[in-house]
């Protein structure tokens, strides 16, 4: 892992999620949104049992799931990583890259012939995505950078507006819009 502030990129490994139906799971990524499904296991634990499986996401990246029974967790435990925590849909979620817009279009074909509702389409200026919840109701996006220089500001500029106050984001908002200061 790089110690210092250069831009030597970091892969993902895999990021996990938990599941309570591992065929449900399977059949949305695999068999609906075509990932391949590289590796499970399933441990013993006690008197209970966890399953983690990943599906490859290419560039020896994967998305893996736990399935859990008698292991520690709650009996009621989500697996909506958002609104299980009283957030909005979008506040945490997975978005997988596609690198065009035909890509975009191909997905959507897809998501439609698989009998996957397509939650939302959004052009977010620097990108286009399309969203649609998993067995799990967790968020899945798809999302291709339509505008590479929008996206990758100057660390500078990351910073200044990442520690923006909710005054000065509003102050922004309104000149965007060419609407004068409120008093």
């Amino acid at each position: 892992m790089p110690t210092d502030n250069t831009s030597s990129a970091l892969g993902l490994h895999h990021v996990a999620f938990t599941t309570r139906d591992s065929e449900a799971t399977y059949q949305f990524y695999s068999e609906k949104l075509g990932m391949k499904l590289i590796h499970t296991e399933n441990h013993l634990q006690g008197d209970g049992y966890f399953r983690h499986f990943f599906f490859s996401l290419g560039n020896n990246e994967a998305i893996a799931f736990f399935e859990l029974s008698g292991v520690g967790e709650d009996e009621d435990f989500k697996t909506e990583i958002s609104t299980g925590l009283g957030l909005p849909p979008w506040a945490n979620h997975i978005a997988f890259r596609l690198d065009s817009v035909e890509e975009i279009k191909s997905m959507t074909k897809r998501m439609h012939e698989h009998g996957i509702d397509q939650v939302m389409e959004i052009n977010h200026g620097w990108c286009t995505s399309i969203y649609t919840l998993d067995p799990n109701g967790i968020l899945v996006e798809f999302c291709v950078t339509t505008d590479e220089a929008a996206f990758r500001q100057s660390e500078e500029e990351a910073l200044r507006l990442l520690r923006q106050s909710p005054d000065e984001i509003a102050e922004d908002v309104r000149k965007e819009a060419g609407v004068g200061k409120s008093v």
